[in-house]
């Protein structure tokens, strides 16, 4: 995800502009609320899994990741649309919607057993 932040704002070092178009230099609350959410949930869904082993964990681990996966195919599909089309964004994006997908798998799979 970091990785993913630094490929937007990578023009930046060579002179182009990266800001949205009316932007005010204010960054909107329901955006930090979001990105607080993409990086705070995952790390404490990590823990979780790694100290409580009850059904009810598995169960909601396995939404969070069908979550996860479906706001990473409006993120690859909203980055499709956009002029000019970053392919870095583009092929990034898609091995995350990839990984995601695996990780339902996984996920569905521990839920099972």
């Amino acid at each position: 995800m970091v990785f993913h932040s630094l490929l937007a704002v990578m023009p930046i070092f060579f002179g182009a502009d990266v800001a949205m178009l009316g932007a005010t230099g204010v960054v909107p609350a329901g955006m930090m609320w979001m990105s607080l959410f993409f990086y705070l949930i995952p790390m404490i869904v990590i823990v979780v899994i790694l100290l409580i082993e009850a059904k009810w964990n598995k169960v909601t681990n396995f939404i969070i990741t069908l979550v996860f996966t479906v706001m990473n195919i409006f993120h690859l599909t909203e980055h499709a649309g956009t002029s000019p089309v970053d392919p870095c964004q583009i092929i990034l994006l898609t091995f995350v919607m990839i990984f995601g997908i695996i990780l339902n798998i996984a996920s569905y799979r521990w839920v099972k057993d």
